[in-house]
């Protein structure tokens, strides 16, 4: 059961890393931890680095190697699912399709992933922070316009909506936000030379909206994180390196994190794999264990059917057949109670989505590990059955009578 535990959590464990993570080139976040700033931003499964600045994260956003540009605002939550604020580009990037309503329009409009357990034109107040248990927005209450069908990826089990709603209950100003975003979109039309001059622009623009925030009381808008599709695969290797080196912000690369990750993530199942075939060789003693001290118990039986006509071939027969009898009764419990441990342990887990959780067949080692054991089983059988086949009778038939 271990063994098989051991490789369904794997490799459910590698197929989250690789649907959460398709599309992404790069993620630029606040500086500190570059994984940390993947599992939060990508995966949704740590809490964030800090905020950024959006006036200089959209610096990036239009950097001529970058193809597209995802804002990510987080802070908020409900019932434990993570309420993200970002644009409808972060629906094309997972491939979501709608099974009811449609995306939102206008702030405090909100589309639900498949495992949130919301429901169309239902109201709802997102509570602070990313895990269960804060203080509720109650004065601003989004509405649900969508749900969303079930992708297998992170998105089913987040809540959507726009930048704008995230900025105005954390005090921030939506129209700053806006405003920046236009610019952002008009700057994609000049050429270099007008991107100069729209940064200096950009800066005047910056100077007179901090003047207009301490007045008002509110700070500059400021994201999370954001998520960047690179057009090359040479962008992707040194535009996190002219980040890192002139901005105070951090790039960083998914697919290096996630190496690092599995590497270290592979130490710990290769261990696991490695006492799983331990048990298994154990499993293994046992049958022989227990096929050799019913054969010593029966053998007074077996020198009668003997005796009776049959071959020692036969014997050897029924003896292996026991054998594999109990391998094969042994496979299909562990399956059963390795399916049922792995989805409880897949429903414990927060950042887990049981809805995701199913037995494939098709798993790397999977089939390697079956028919390990089911040898194994066999093996354990031969030599007590070679013993059944080389039953001396006379012998025996005294011991009865």
């Amino acid at each position: 059961m271990l063994a098989l535990l051991v490789i369904m959590f794997s490799n459910h464990v590698y197929k989250r890393l690789s649907s959460d993570g398709q599309g992404v080139d790069l993620v630029i976040g606040a500086k500190g931890s570059p994984l940390q700033l993947i599992l939060s931003s990508i995966y949704h499964v740590d809490l964030p680095v800090g905020n950024i600045p959006y006036a200089e994260a959209k610096r990036w956003m239009g950097h001529p190697q970058v193809k597209q540009a995802i804002p990510l605002a987080l802070g908020d939550n409900w019932h434990g699912f993570r309420i993200v604020g970002t644009t409808a580009d972060y629906l094309s990037l997972y491939g979501a399709v709608f099974q009811d309503g449609k995306t939102w329009e206008s702030p405090f409009e909100a589309v639900a992933g498949s495992a949130t357990g919301l429901r169309l034109d239902m109201s709802f107040s997102g509570a602070h922070g990313l895990m269960e248990g804060g203080d509720h927005h109650e004065g601003h209450p989004y509405r649900v316009v969508g749900i969303l069908k079930p992708t297998g990826t992170v998105l089913d089990r987040l809540i959507l909506t726009s930048v704008d709603s995230v900025l105005v209950l954390h005090g921030q100003h939506d129209h700053d936000y806006q405003e920046s975003q236009d610019e952002d979109e008009h700057s994609h039309t000049h050429d270099s030379v007008s991107d100069e001059n729209g940064h200096e622009h950009e800066e005047e623009q910056v100077k007179s909206d901090d003047d207009h925030s301490e007045e008002i009381g509110m700070s500059l808008p400021e994201i999370t994180a954001v998520l960047l599709k690179v057009k090359s695969p040479l962008a992707a290797m040194s535009l996190p390196h002219t980040i890192n080196r002139e901005s105070s912000l951090q790039a960083a690369n998914p697919a290096l994190e996630m190496a690092r990750l599995s590497g270290m993530l592979g130490v710990g199942s290769k261990s696991l794999g490695a006492l799983s075939f331990l048990l298994i060789a154990i499993a293994a003693l046992s049958i022989f264990s227990g096929l050799a001290s019913t054969i010593d118990g029966r053998m007074g039986e077996l020198a009668v059917l003997r005796a009776i006509g049959y071959s020692r071939r036969r014997l050897i027969g029924i003896v292996l057949a026991e054998g594999l009898i109990i391998t094969i009764s042994g496979i299909i419990l562990g399956l059963a109670l390795g399916v049922a441990c792995f989805r409880a342990l897949v429903s414990y887990s927060s950042a887990l989505d049981e809805s995701q959780a199913f037995f494939d067949w098709s798993a790397p080692g999977l089939a390697e590990a079956l028919i390990s054991i089911f040898f194994a089983g066999l093996v354990s059988a031969i030599i007590p059955a070679l013993r059944a086949g080389r039953i001396d009778i006379s012998a025996q038939l005294a011991r009865v009578t």
